[in-house]
């Protein structure tokens, strides 16, 4: 039947079988079963010699007999051999290799909710991400493209196959992304070892069908009613011991992959990379530390958090992707109470989004790149010391009667940790990882230069709330190799521990009171922050932060596959899975009714604006005390 069909008039099948006899199409077959064979091996070998992820051997049956299924039914509706040919080379390249190279920087390979981290991606990467990403997915998309046939049947069919495959991820359960998980496993929390157990094509398969499978419209009023109501009955009185504030000036830095390396035993630093003047405040804070959800990249997660209140336990990022709405998060609230707000950025302002998204979330003005001079950089990134000056010198040219909420987003310090001819190297390391090394000497000038703008903002305004945070830990060498060299990590999420958990999201945080110095606030995730500095500024009217009041059993931190569940200061307990322990189904349960109220809030028709408006003077159904 197939030969058949081939053999239609007007198909380059057609063609060859004239010259070479009736049984040529059927021959013509062998064209993608060896093609595909080829590229299976070759980016299988290079996947296991180039970066140590090598699929087990009993599932690379099932692995290629995907990719040969897609190679037959592509094959089927293209019009010529060349295209098809390159198309396998570089399909096996983006989700082979590319993804082995993922795993080995980031712990994960390519996943569907990549899609909306592209623009960001090709950003980081400057010049080499427009080569080695953007140009490889726009030949992905031209060769698919342009070498199809539209008309003949053959065509037809295999355009009718290709539609209908995403059919089988419809609905909340979908039969095949179950039966799937069922047979090749599923483990959230270590999607290298997925990536592993299934095969590229497999596990894409699998995570695409999920993707879709878990898509949820968004709630209607009842349900983020109940929502509200559950929370509000198992909502913990605040345990942090902070007394309510005044109206004042309030100044939030995020600095850059900002972390302690010290305890990174076989750096072997020759000298503290961190100003003793930091030291000393943070010491002053008992060294307080925010729980991140990002590990390494995605800078807008920590964003969202700091400034909406709720947890994000994606890989994707937010701005990218489910804010939809404009929403009372920190700025817009501080905007409707007499505020000036007002963000920088050194980077392009589409950047993660962040000109849409901010606006989303209520800022007034966003100074990005082209309001800035970038002369003074390390690499393509602006030094801290340049950007605290310029946003100095706006800020006072366009000073009004109003209090300031000054909202700083560093970038000097981001990987791949740039030197500079006037920031040279001062730091020696006896570190194998290049990384180790670089980013200290990175560190030495940037902490410094932190240190300077924290200082002056006190001197300056000396009653303001400052908070100073690192986004998330850096980026050190492949597979974690900086801190696996020094025991702290192993090479892959699958094997962390609860206290590796915590170590990798947390982070160096600051808050200032004014002249009452830093808080002593132990280990907060950054989803709390928001709803603390509303206090701290007098600002004590019910607000968004408060529908996601943490339970009363635990403090939970979510993170991508997993919750860190908080006794106190310490990680009590690693939740997998919701149904494991009573503390982690308290913490699951919170987090989902959390998410709920969420995609109502970003991206629905915020039902939950409505019923906090009714309590106006209570925290969901009463007012949680903070201390």
């Amino acid at each position: 039947m197939a030969a058949r069909l081939f053999l239609q008039r007007g198909t380059w099948a057609h063609r060859l079988g004239r010259h070479l006899g009736p049984d040529a199409a059927a021959r013509h077959l062998l064209v993608p079963v060896l093609s595909t064979a080829i590229f299976y091996a070759l980016a299988y070998f290079l996947c296991w010699f180039g970066f140590g992820i090598k699929i087990v051997e009993s599932r690379v049956p099932y692995d290629f007999a995907l990719n040969l299924a897609l190679a037959l039914l592509v094959y089927w509706i293209s019009r010529r051999l060349w295209p098809f040919l390159l198309l396998q080379a570089l399909y096996f390249a983006v989700f082979y290799v590319a993804s082995a190279l993922k795993i080995s920087m980031l712990g994960r390979p390519i996943m569907p909710e990549d899609v909306h981290n592209l623009a960001a991606l090709v950003g980081i990467l400057g010049a080499l991400g427009w080569v080695a990403v953007a140009l490889p997915l726009a030949l992905l998309a031209a060769l698919f493209l342009f070498n199809l046939k539209f008309r003949a049947r053959p065509a037809q069919a295999g355009w009718a196959l290709l539609i209908a495959l995403p059919l089988g991820a419809a609905g909340d359960a979908s039969p095949l992304s179950n039966s799937l998980d069922k047979f090749f496993g599923n483990t959230p929390w270590d999607q290298r070892e997925n990536f592993i157990w299934r095969g590229g094509a497999m596990h894409l398969a699998q995570e695409t069908l999920r993707a879709l499978a878990e898509r949820r419209d968004p709630p209607d009023e009842s349900e983020v009613a109940a929502a509200i109501a559950r929370r509000a009955a198992l909502a913990a009185p605040d345990t942090l011991d902070v007394a309510s504030g005044h109206r004042r000036n309030l100044h939030i830095i995020l600095e850059e992959s900002f972390w302690d390396p010290t305890v990174l035993q076989a750096a072997g630093y020759s000298e503290d990379p961190i100003d003793p003047r930091f030291r000393a405040l943070w010491a002053q804070s008992g060294h307080t530390m925010g729980l991140s959800p990002a590990f390494g990249g995605q800078t807008a997660n920590a964003e969202f958090e700091v400034l909406c209140g709720f947890p994000i336990n994606q890989i994707a990022v937010k701005f990218e992707s489910g804010l939809e709405r404009d929403v009372p998060c920190l700025p817009r609230l501080l905007s409707q109470a007499g505020f000036r707000t007002v963000a920088a950025h050194p980077n392009v302002p589409g950047f993660w989004n962040r000109y849409t998204a901010y606006d989303h979330l209520g800022f007034e003005t966003f100074w990005a790149a082209p309001e800035m001079d970038l002369s003074d950089s390390n690499g393509p990134f602006l030094a801290d010391r340049s950007l605290h000056a310029q946003v100095r010198d706006k800020l006072a040219a366009t000073a009004d009667d109003r209090p300031l909420f000054n909202y700083i987003v560093t970038i000097d310090g981001h990987w791949m940790y740039d030197s500079s001819p006037a920031r040279p190297p001062v730091i020696g390391a006896a570190s194998k990882i290049k990384e180790v090394g670089d980013y200290a000497n990175m560190l030495h000038y940037k902490t410094r230069q932190m240190m300077d703008a924290i200082e002056a903002l006190r001197r300056d305004d000396p009653d303001a709330v400052i908070v100073v945070f690192g986004d998330h830990l850096p980026m050190l060498g492949r597979n974690f190799a900086g801190y696996v060299e020094s025991g702290l990590l192993p090479d892959n999420f699958g094997a962390f521990t609860k206290e590796q958990y915590d170590l990798s999201a947390a982070t160096p945080l600051l808050v200032i009171d004014g002249r009452n110095g830093p808080l002593q606030l132990g280990r907060i995730p950054m989803y709390r922050l928001p709803g603390l500095i509303l206090r701290l500024l007098g600002e004590e009217r019910a607000s968004i932060f408060d529908l996601a009041a943490i339970p009363g059993a635990a403090t939970p931190r979510p993170l991508p596959g997993v919750t860190l569940a908080y006794a106190g200061n310490a990680p009590a307990e690693l939740c997998k899975d919701a149904a494991q322990s009573d503390l982690c189904r308290s913490a699951g349960a919170w987090l989902a009714d959390v998410q709920l109220i969420e995609r109502d809030l970003f991206a629905g028709k915020q039902h939950a604006l409505k019923l906090l408006g009714r309590h106006p003077t209570t925290a969901i159904a009463h007012r949680i005390p903070l201390n």
